[in-house]
């Protein structure tokens, strides 16, 4: 098992979630983060601050800033959490930042098509 603590530390990821794997492009100098949330986590909910089981899972990539000549990208499922009193929404993530760019891939549910759509975050 490897040790991605560096990679967690910079981006203040707690024990929710978990580094699957990095991969480096020597080529290109791309390097990739493949994050999880760990099995049997909850989430908050963004609005009302009730902790949920997730319901689903939306799977997206960010490059965030180019950084020495670098790119640096995150690919990650993240989890839909389905509160009674503000509905179905994503699970906050902590590495999301303003400016980040993101595209997302619907996983078959029903309000995807899985088309994907870049979105300007923030």
């Amino acid at each position: 098992m490897q040790d991605y603590s560096f990679y967690s530390a910079i981006l203040g990821l707690s024990s929710i979630w978990r580094i699957l794997n990095v991969t480096v492009d020597e080529r290109s100098r791309d390097i990739e983060l493949h994050i999880r949330s760990q099995k049997g986590s909850k989430f908050t909910c963004p609005t009302c601050g009730a902790l949920r089981f997730p319901s689903g899972a939306s799977k997206a990539r960010w490059l965030h800033e180019n950084r020495l000549n670098i790119r640096f990208y995150i690919s990650a499922l993240i989890p839909i959490i389905s509160c009674e009193c503000c509905g179905e929404m994503k699970a906050e993530i902590p590495w999301q930042q303003a400016g980040s760019i993101c595209e997302e891939h619907g996983l078959g549910d029903s309000k995807s098509n899985g088309e994907t759509k870049p979105l300007q975050l923030f």
